[in-house]
């Protein structure tokens, strides 16, 4: 019995081991956020709370917590309205709770441990009006628009959607089926994420002129921005035409169909699209918070063409690949998105959720389901394939480290941090 409970206890150090090098950050420290010109009111959570937020359409709680002995366990969260917000396993100080889905008769509960029952509360309104903005969105990769936007996207009325880059290098997703031939399960990548990057907004009542890929080559932004008018191929070094995967003839913005891959033609693709849109809001990543070459290089060549001009345009920023943790955001599928982890400042001028409801949230996965790079095209080829995936998620569960795109994508709200300029 004693070596029973003895390997019981050691099983669950190596989890908490294992599930605190998930985090390439320390959760013992406060969330840095400057939010105080938007304080609203302060929040006692022992007592009920009367809130009518009409004037915002985004709210944020500060709530300041500590770590209990169950909390290296059992992933500490608290509840509100029915949607759980999630917190860092053995996580203490300052985090921010999305309070926007908050009424006026509000029941909070949870297993977190507070440090004070004080909270700040902190509210924005952002003036955004899907029924008439016009909406560009900018997505580096084939499903960078539905993982941040869908939501979104589905709910406006003007929405353009272009695909940067077509993705197909990386992982060598269909080499089972090639004979592990990278050239041939590169251009099945491509081809795959291409016809996604057309269809799957149709999901989200985009017409299919709305959506555009630009063709350029995945992984390829940064070389091109170092050298603008060089042509830059593929990493798979024998694809070099990217005329398969750049379809733009049929859209009602024009393009040119024939281009070579250089940042110099990037930067003509996206000031033709600014120019014919006119676009009031882009949605691009968030340069400083994001660490994917190619989403950074993509609002920076958006940069590079509005810093000569006055047009006015609000900038939505999203982050697909959080630089401080790519498990982010944390919790499980259909929670709320917090504030993401920070320790030291990056720009933005406001913050903006937008809430999806629970058929919202749906469609949003069916939409995710449909894009082919997101799901394990070979798990049918084989049992042993099948045991590889199982084990793979069981693993996500021990370990708590869980980057499913499904998982980290369909939530309550999106969220977006706002700027009058690309970040």
């Amino acid at each position: 019995m004693f070596y029973i409970i003895f390997l019981f206890v050691l099983f669950y150090l190596v989890i908490i081991v294992k599930r605190a090098k998930q985090y390439k950050y320390n959760t013992k420290e406060d969330y840095l956020y400057d939010l105080e010109k938007n304080f609203i009111q302060n929040i006692n959570l022992n007592d009920k709370i009367h809130l009518t937020n009409d004037k915002y359409d985004t709210l944020f709680l500060q709530i300041k917590i500590k770590p209990s002995f169950f909390s290296y366990f059992i992933q500490p969260c608290i509840t509100i309205n029915g949607v759980k917000h999630f917190f860092e396993y053995g996580a203490a100080g300052i985090r921010y709770v999305n309070f926007s889905h908050a009424g006026e008769t509000t029941e909070i509960k949870g297993n977190i441990s507070l440090q004070s029952k004080s909270a700040r509360l902190y509210g924005y309104k952002n003036n955004i009006d899907l029924e008439n903005d016009t909406i560009l969105i900018l997505a580096p990769h084939a499903d960078d628009a539905e993982l941040a936007a869908f939501g979104l996207y589905k709910s406006a009325k003007n929405v353009t959607i272009v695909t940067i880059t077509a993705g197909e290098s990386g992982v060598c997703n269909y080499c089972d089926l090639y004979k592990n031939n990278k050239e041939k399960s590169a251009l099945k990548k491509g081809s795959l994420r291409t016809f996604d990057a057309l269809t799957v907004p149709m999901l989200g009542n985009i017409p299919y002129t709305n959506s555009l890929t630009l063709g350029y080559f995945g992984s390829s932004l940064q070389k091109m921005a170092e050298n603008p008018r060089q042509a830059v191929k593929s990493k798979i070094d024998t694809i070099e035409n990217m005329e398969p995967f750049r379809k733009v003839s049929h859209a009602k913005v024009k393009l040119d169909n024939n281009v070579l891959p250089t940042y110099t033609s990037l930067l003509k693709d996206l000031n033709d699209l600014i120019t014919q849109l006119n676009p009031n809001i882009i949605i691009t990543p968030h340069s400083q918070i994001d660490s994917h070459a190619d989403h950074k290089q993509t609002t920076y060549a958006v940069r590079n063409i509005l810093k000569r001009t006055h047009k006015k345009i609000k900038f939505l920023l999203y982050t697909n690949h959080l630089v401080k943790s790519e498990i982010y955001p944390l919790g499980d599928i259909h929670s709320a998105v917090t504030l993401p982890p920070n320790s030291k400042k990056f720009d933005f001028d406001s913050i903006y959720s937008f809430a999806l409801d629970e058929e919202l949230q749906i469609d949003k996965l069916f939409a995710l389901e449909a894009i082919h790079d997101l799901k394990d095209s070979t798990i049918q080829i084989s049992l042993k394939k099948s045991l590889i995936h199982l084990k793979k998620m069981f693993m996500r569960v021990i370990t708590g480290k869980d980057k499913s795109y499904f998982r980290r994508a369909v939530r309550a709200n999106e969220l977006f941090f706002i700027s009058d300029k690309p970040l």
